[in-house]
């Protein structure tokens, strides 16, 4: 069988192909989300993924990073 995730996105994460699989999960006008599912070292691991094109889709990614990044800021005092 064939994988559906992007070898660049198995890479990202060090995951391995074989048992790795992507659903669609949902979307906008400019956003898809899908649930990868993979399994390393005997453990199973899920992950929400969201991609999206065009000038509507970059406004959210770079609200989201903000978001995000101040979040994590407060809840990880070390890292500041």
């Amino acid at each position: 069988m064939q994988p559906n995730v992007d070898q660049a996105v198995l890479e990202a994460l060090g995951l391995e192909a074989t048992g790795s699989k992507m659903v669609a999960h949902g979307g906008s006008s400019f956003a898809s989300t899908y649930k990868l599912t993979a399994s390393k070292d005997g453990h199973e691991f899920a992950y929400f993924m969201k991609t999206g094109v065009g000038a509507e889709a970059e406004t959210m990614f770079r609200g989201l990073r903000s978001a995000f990044l101040s979040q994590l800021r407060q809840d990880v005092r070390s890292l500041t």
